[in-house]
């Protein structure tokens, strides 16, 4: 297995020097997947159960353990926190996450191409077909998973949260599963020897880590917003817990926000060569990584028409800012270019120090009431249900 080969990174081995034991670990992870949750979907195979059977189990708790024992097993193991979780930390997170709720579902864009500089990331989406099709679905549902898994109390084990991990735990398993058995049909297997293995711990721990984790605190310092070392740490917990519920071995979870940032500094330093796939998926979420539809209150006709304007502006305004937090070579390979629009980000840091002056002088209400009010804002722009209130009962 050629390590370089599978990410793209032509100077692996000199960032390897530099960081060994960091880069054997992230190599080592590119051959590992997820035992458990694969053991799932071929249990669900042999047994002949179908894929809404398996979802309707996990909804329910694996109300019937008879039927996949694998199963019963991954979600009793992901209900029994490691000793190293800390429920309160993790809630502490959750608050400090979403006091700028609205501005972190923002950086989603940017989190998702951080993924798509990767060919090792963007293969099985390639695999599988879908690359340009879906975008606004891709990025709906990736966007209403982190809202839904970040609130305040929504992973403790059973909560709304924690199964919608599971969801996307087993959904990548699914996938896995799909790409190295060809049960699309198509005749090409997977070569796992040359590509590693697909959605394996490697690129889970950079997307959880990097992604999701370091990029979006990086873009809200950007924009003015401070967050404590504290509030560091408990975000990189609650994302931590996250990570391990999801299926990411403990091996490649960063244990700190130190651990996490030189995760994310490691891999800024490989030098990328982003494929075709890879700007064939950042056109896409360029140019329809959003929904006008919704965001704009007019009749659908009128809206569609104003979107022959509007998404050329958004389009160039998304790439130029978006090359702030990349590196410039990677940055450049996708198709992204800096314009006199990435200072857009400048303009919008006075509003954003403002409202953070309004909310540390109480002026914008208790910490229950900002949270709450950023949360039910994000949810109801995805069209996701009112969060009940009681995981929030805590806070304050």
């Amino acid at each position: 297995m050629d390590a370089a080969s599978i990410t793209g990174a032509r100077n692996w081995d000199a960032v390897r020097q530099r960081h060994p034991e960091l880069v054997d670990r992230l190599e080592v992870g590119l051959s590992r997947s997820d035992a458990l949750a694969d053991a799932v979907i071929a249990q669900m195979h042999e047994r002949d159960v179908s894929w809404m059977r398996l979802l309707a189990c996990v909804e329910a708790g694996a109300d019937d353990p008879a039927t996949l024992p694998t199963l019963a097993e991954l979600m009793r193991s992901a209900s029994e926190p490691p000793p190293w979780f800390d429920r309160a930390l993790a809630e502490a997170g959750a608050r400090a996450w979403w006091r700028f709720g609205t501005l972190q579902s923002s950086t989603l864009y940017q989190s998702l191409i951080y993924g798509y500089k990767a060919q090792g990331f963007v293969r099985p989406l390639a695999a599988t077909g879908r690359l340009g099709d879906g975008t606004l679905e891709r990025v709906q549902n990736t966007a209403r998973w982190v809202a839904e898994a970040t609130a305040p109390g929504a992973m403790r084990p059973g909560a709304p949260g924690w199964v919608a991990t599971i969801r996307i735990r087993l959904l990548h398993a699914l996938i896995r599963d799909h790409l190295l058995a060809d049960r699309g049909g198509t005749g090409e297997v997977w070569d796992a020897d040359s590509w590693g293995v697909p959605i394996n711990q490697t690129y889970s721990a950079l997307t959880i880590g990097g992604g999701f984790l370091v990029l979006p605190l990086i873009v809200a310092r950007d924009l003015g917003i401070h967050y404590s070392s504290a509030e560091r740490e408990a975000i990189t917990h609650l994302w931590r817990w996250i990570g391990w519920v999801i299926g990411v071995d403990d091996r490649w979870l960063p244990t700190d926000f130190a651990g996490a940032r030189e995760l994310f500094a490691v891999a800024a330093e490989f030098e990328l060569e982003p494929d075709a796939a890879s700007k064939t998926l950042t056109r896409a979420l360029l140019r329809d990584g959003y929904d006008l539809q919704n965001a704009i209150p007019l009749p659908g006709p009128v809206v569609s028409m104003m979107g022959l304007v509007i998404k050329p502006v958004l389009s160039t305004s998304f790439s130029s800012i978006s090359t702030r937090w990349m590196e410039q070579p990677a940055a450049g390979a996708m198709g992204l270019r800096r314009t006199p629009l990435h200072h857009l980000v400048d303009v919008a840091r006075p509003a954003v120090r403002l409202r953070e002056v309004l909310r540390a002088t109480g002026l914008l209400g208790s910490e229950t009431a900002v949270v709450r009010r950023e949360l039910r804002t994000v949810r109801r722009g995805l069209g996701m249900p009112a969060l009940d209130a009681g995981p929030l009962t805590e806070v304050g």
